[in-house]
């Protein structure tokens, strides 16, 4: 009698799953029964079986479980649980777009997936008595926007600079030389663009180019990289400036937001990268009546994009409102345009390193949170690979060795 295999066992075998996490698990990505069984379709699946399955009258197979779990952006095992997992309270949304707090199935993987990371970590550091972040949550908004930009400049610098740090115009060692500062600080910062660094699953700057969790034992902030290096740079300060004011949220680095939280950060992060008294000094030294010239020749100085510099410029009343208008729409443009290469680029796809692409996702602080925890045998493998997103245990010691070479 021939064998049957693992595949052709969850084929038939029921998935004896909790009716009430299979539920939760669809409403909380906010997908319809039917969108369910449309991409079940291969599968013969119709929406009277998934109601059932919901209502605990029958059981999907272990093979369509699994599926279900992909799908729904959770761990298989997750479906098995007693009761409905803690409820992971959504981020502020601070974007200034007509439709706040509607997310992509994507973005809510992403987010969610950084917010259990959070949860683990800040219980992690509290059972190690962690003392709590100082400059966390240390700037209070009644005080208003001048007040608590100024604040939040002054603790920039006495933070991210010293006598040995410096920003640079050169954006990949800025970015690094802050992101190296940043960690060191207590900060956890996730550097990526999708769910379980899978491309599938990826999330457009467009919808998010960044968010925070203002945490005072583990604070963590995430920065999408499809997003341009001086975008990130921006981005990373801005996330930074969340966290000095408390405010936990998905970011709006546009200038036109009028959220006073925004309004603070976004301030706050042009002054320190481009501090007002060096940009005068540039602008007036520059011998030309050129523009576009002259912000050439600032972006050489600064961190910082064109479209930065330009709002920057107007901010400082250095150039008219139509001029503004005019030098806005066209860098807009460039920007524009860019982000359409680049797309076109990642989706021919090509060589990435999953050891480095994991690495930043989770963040050097999180990998040596969850290493020392797993070497001091608080956790298993198990939970260090699910909390990692390493594929497979027997993978582990392979992530570990090309890690030490990074961390």
């Amino acid at each position: 009698m021939a064998k049957i295999n693992k595949y052709q066992q969850d084929r038939f075998t029921k998935a004896f799953i909790n009716p009430k996490v299979l539920k939760w698990a669809r409403e909380v990505i906010q997908v319809s029964r039917l969108d369910i069984v449309k991409k079940l379709n291969k599968e013969y699946i119709k929406e009277k079986d998934l109601i059932s399955w919901e209502e605990g009258t029958d059981f999907p197979t272990i093979y369509i479980a699994k599926i279900l779990s992909k799908l729904y952006g959770i761990k298989f095992i997750t479906f098995y649980l007693p009761s409905v997992p803690k409820k992971i309270k959504p981020l502020k949304d601070f974007r200034g777009i007509p439709d706040p707090n509607i997310f992509s199935k994507n973005f809510i993987f992403l987010m969610r997936e950084i917010q259990g990371k959070q949860e683990w970590t800040k219980e992690y550091l509290t059972n190690k008595s962690k003392k709590p972040i100082a400059f966390v949550d240390s700037i209070a908004l009644e005080y208003g926007i001048e007040h608590c930009t100024k604040e939040a400049v002054n603790l920039l610098n006495k933070l991210l600079l010293s006598d040995t740090i410096e920003l640079s115009s050169k954006v990949d060692d800025t970015f690094k030389i802050l992101v190296k500062k940043i960690e060191s600080l207590g900060v956890f910062v996730s550097i990526g663009n999708s769910y379980n660094g899978h491309h599938l699953y990826s999330v457009e700057p467009s919808e998010a180019r960044g968010f925070a969790i203002a945490d005072k034992i583990a604070p963590f902030v995430f920065i999408n990289s499809k997003d341009n290096k001086k975008a990130q740079i921006f981005t990373l300060i801005h996330e930074v400036c969340h966290l000095f004011l408390g405010e936990s949220g998905i970011s709006d680095t546009s200038s036109g937001n009028k959220n006073p939280t925004e309004i603070i950060c976004n301030k706050a992060t042009a002054e320190f990268l481009m501090p007002t008294e060096k940009f005068h000094e540039i602008w007036n030294s520059t011998k030309t009546n050129s523009l576009d010239e002259k912000i050439k020749i600032l972006g050489e100085k600064f961190p910082t994009s064109r479209l930065s510099i330009t709002i920057r410029a107007y901010a400082l009343r250095l150039i008219s409102n139509k001029t503004f208008d005019e030098t806005y729409a066209h860098y807009k443009k460039e920007v524009k345009d860019f982000t359409a290469i680049k797309k076109k680029q990642q989706a021919k796809g090509g060589f990435s390193d999953p050891y480095l692409k994991t690495l930043k996702i989770n963040g050097k602080q999180f990998v040596n949170t969850v290493m020392e925890a797993y070497s001091s045998s608080e956790i298993m493998i198990s939970s260090a690979c699910s909390l990692l997103g390493i594929p497979k245990t027997v993978n582990f010691d392979v992530y570990e060795q090309k890690w030490s070479k990074l961390l």
